[in-house]
C-alpha cells in the first residue's frame, strides 16, 4: 500500500470518526480522552504536512503554479496566513538537521508551536535539544519558551552577533480583519519592546483609573488599545516611562552572559549583553546589577550622566551627532569610548546620536572619527577613515 493510499485511508477514517460524533453521549473522562487522540492525530498530521511542504519548497513546484513564494502556496493551500504558513516551513527546514525532534514531533509528542520552539533554539545550541525536549514533556508551553528563550540567548559566542539578528528580525505588519477592524503585529527587539510595553502600561493604567471614575467597565484588551491610539496621537502618560535591566555585574564587564547569570529586561526576559549595555544611559532605564546571586548595585542613569553634563549634551547636540544626519527624535546619550572599556563621562567623550546610529555603532562595531561636532560613523571595512 503506497503512503498515498494510507494517508488517504487514515483521512477517511478519521472522517467517519468525528461525522458520528455525539458529544452530548460522553462522559467527562471519555471527552478528555478523545481530546487527546484527536491531538495526537493533528499532530501527527502537521508533521507530516511539514514534511510535504518542504519538499515542494525545494521542488520549486509553487513557482510553476504562479505563486510568489512557497510559503504564499502553503497559505493559499491550506488556508492559513502567509506569516504561519512562514514558520512552519521555517520549523521544517530546521529539523532537517534535528532527528530528535522531529521523530518526536512525527510520533506526535509535540505541537507544532513546541516543535518550531525547540527547533528554532537547537539550531543556534545543538547541545540544548536534548534538555528542551525532556522540558516540553514536563513543562507548560510557557515555560519551554521562556526557556528557549534563555537558551538562545547563551548560544554561542558572539553576544553582538545575537543582539544583531535580533534588530534584523524587527518587522511590523498591519492588515484589515473581515469585520472592518484594523490589525497591527509587529516584532521588535527587546529594548525597544520594552519601552513600548512600558509606554503602553503608563498608558493603560491611566485610562483605566479614568474608566473606573467614569463607573466603565470594559476588558483590560480595550484599554490598552485605546492607550496605543493615544501614544500615538501624541498624549504621553503623566508618569515617567521606566524599564528594569536585571543582570550580573560580570557579565556586562565581560560582554556575554555565562552559566548560572543574568541579564533580562524585567517583563520582557533574557536579552544579549551588547543589547544591555546600549541602555547604560537610556534615562528610563533602573539597572540592578546582581554579584554573587545578590544584588549589589542600582542605579538610575539619571544619577550615571551628571545632570550639568545632561544639559549641555541637550544644548549642543539638538539633531543627531552624525555627520550630515539631521534627525532631532529619539536622540540617546553614548559613550564614543564605552563605559566597559573605561571611557570617561565628560564633554569630550560623550554626544547624542540617533537610535539608527546607535545601533550601528552598538551592533555592528561602527568606529567615531573626527573631532568634537564634526564627528562621523565609519563602517568596520571602510577603507582609510578620516
Amino acid at each position: 500500500m503506497s503512503v498515498f493510499e494510507d494517508v488517504g485511508g487514515a483521512a477517511d477514517v478519521l472522517a467517519r470518526a468525528v461525522a458520528g460524533l455525539e458529544p452530548g453521549a460522553l462522559d467527562g473522562s471519555d471527552a478528555t480522552t478523545l481530546v487527546e487522540l484527536f491531538t495526537r492525530c493533528e499532530r501527527i498530521a502537521v508533521a507530516g504536512r511539514g514534511l510535504a511542504a518542504r519538499r515542494v519548497e525545494s521542488s520549486l513546484v509553487w513557482k510553476r503554479e504562479g505563486h510568489r513564494s512557497a510559503a504564499h502556496w502553503l497559505a493559499a493551500t491550506t488556508g492559513v496566513s502567509v506569516g504561519a504558513a512562514t514558520r512552519s516551513l521555517q520549523t521544517a527546514r530546521e529539523l532537517e538537521a534535528l532527528p530528535a525532534t522531529a521523530a518526536a514531533f512525527a510520533a506526535g509528542e509535540l505541537s507544532e508551536a513546541q516543535a518550531s520552539e525547540i527547533a528554532a533554539t537547537a539550531t543556534l545550541d545543538p547541545s540544548a535539544e536534548a534538555r528542551l525536549l525532556a522540558l516540553a514533556r514536563s513543562s507548560s508551553f510557557k515555560g519551554l519558551r521562556d526557556e528557549c528563550r534563555a537558551a538562545s540567548v547563551r548560544a554561542g559566542d558572539d553576544d553582538a552577533a545575537a543582539a544583531r539578528r535580533l534588530h534584523e528580525s524587527r518587522a511590523l505588519h498591519s492588515w484589515t480583519d473581515r469585520d472592518g477592524m484594523y490589525r497591527l503585529d509587529a516584532r521588535l527587539a527587546p529594548d525597544d519592546g520594552a519601552r513600548v510595553e512600558a509606554a503602553l502600561r503608563a498608558k493603560t493604567d491611566e485610562i483605566f483609573r479614568h474608566a473606573r471614575r467614569e463607573g466603565r467597565h470594559e476588558p483590560l484588551a480595550a484599554y490598552r488599545a485605546d492607550a496605543l491610539v493615544a501614544l500615538v496621537n501624541g498624549e504621553l502618560p503623566a508618569k515617567p516611562i521606566e524599564v528594569r535591566l536585571d543582570a550580573d555585574l560580570a557579565a556586562l564587564v565581560r560582554g556575554w552572559v555565562e552559566g548560572g547569570e543574568r541579564c533580562e529586561i524585567a517583563g520582557i526576559g533574557p536579552i544579549p549583553v551588547t543589547i544591555a549595555r546600549g541602555l547604560f544611559n537610556d534615562a528610563r532605564i533602573t539597572i540592578l546589577g546582581h554579584q554573587d546571586g545578590e544584588v549589589s548595585q542600582i542605579s538610575s542613569p539619571d544619577r550615571t550622566i551628571p545632570a550639568k553634563l545632561r544639559r549641555w549634551l541637550e544644548r549642543t547636540y539638538p539633531v543627531c551627532g552624525v555627520e550630515a544626519c539631521e534627525n532631532e527624535h529619539r536622540l540617546e546619550i553614548d559613550h564614543v569610548i564605552t563605559v566597559e572599556d573605561h571611557g570617561p563621562t565628560n564633554e569630550t567623550n560623550c554626544w547624542r546620536i540617533c537610535a539608527h546610529h546607535h545601533k550601528l555603532k552598538t551592533y555592528y562595531h561602527w568606529q567615531v572619527h573626527g573631532p568634537v561636532g564634526n564627528r562621523r560613523l565609519v563602517a568596520p571595512d571602510e577603507p582609510d577613515p578620516p
